[in-house]
């Protein structure tokens, strides 16, 4: 471990302290700025050095670095204790599903996700794209859903596929429902996600459910078993082919894809 005490500060401290802070992944040279302008080089010596100590088993959290960008996380053997306290905890349970929908299907027309979630989906959107969540952009008539790079971070994930990895089922009933015409039904008014509910729901069945009355915790979408994965870029499955006319809704910052 290599240590700074001839700095006048503890850069290391420093440094931990900026990526606790920061409510997006810091880049190397973002966190060489803050370190007064030291070279990339010794940045990335300071990332190990974190690295290497928030692996101990004794801490909760560790440093996850991609694509030149490093962030805190919550060790996946926590999450679904604390996935509550998050700030993307009060997502309505409507929301939630729609989200869902969205994450299983991606990139996923909006067209598409009206004939599932009913023009309650409008709304969804408008909400998910407002939490940065989701992006949008003009496809034909309609537009073209994809999940953020938010969404993966705030939910503990590496990728989409690793969503649908958990849920191998859900796409399959989805695309079922599409061919049907079938509309998810949720019969209970929107309410805030439960704090600290106990029970987790299998969101495969939940999503495709018309009878379901329990609220969804947003533990559910952050209990991932974490995978190595070296493609952590959010890859399109396919894309639908739908004219149907219905409004466009301006897209947030666009995501980018490897």
């Amino acid at each position: 471990m290599t240590t700074h005490g001839h700095h006048p500060r503890n850069d290391l401290a420093l440094a931990e302290a900026a990526l606790f802070l920061a409510p997006q992944p810091l880049t190397r040279r973002g966190l060489a700025k803050i370190l007064g302008g030291v070279a990339q080089a010794y940045v990335d010596q300071l990332l190990e050095d974190l690295k290497e100590r928030f692996e101990d088993p004794s801490r909760g959290i560790e440093l996850h670095i991609e694509d030149g960008r490093a962030q805190f996380r919550v060790k996946s053997a926590y999450v679904n204790e604390v996935a509550h306290l998050a700030p993307q905890h009060d997502i309505p349970r409507q929301e939630l599903r729609t989200l869902a929908v969205i994450a299983y299907n991606h990139p996923m027309t909006q067209a598409n996700l009206i004939k599932i979630r009913g023009n309650k989906g409008y709304k969804h959107v408008q909400e998910l794209l407002e939490r940065n969540l989701i992006t949008s952009e003009p496809h034909g008539r309609t537009t073209l859903l994809h999940v953020t790079r938010d969404f993966l971070r705030h939910f503990g994930l590496n990728s989409v596929d690793e969503f649908r990895f958990h849920f191998p089922t859900a796409a399959e009933e989805n695309a079922e429902a599409l061919a049907r015409g079938i509309q998810m039904d949720d019969d209970d008014e929107d309410g805030a996600v439960a704090h600290g509910e106990s029970e987790r729901l299998d969101i495969a069945t939940d999503t495709m459910s018309t009878d379901d009355d329990s609220d969804t915790s947003a533990h559910e979408l952050a209990n991932p078993v974490h995978r190595e994965n070296s493609d952590h870029s959010l890859t399109p499955s396919e894309s639908e082919n739908d004219t149907d006319d219905e409004p466009y809704i301006k897209p947030s910052e666009e995501v980018e894809h490897g």
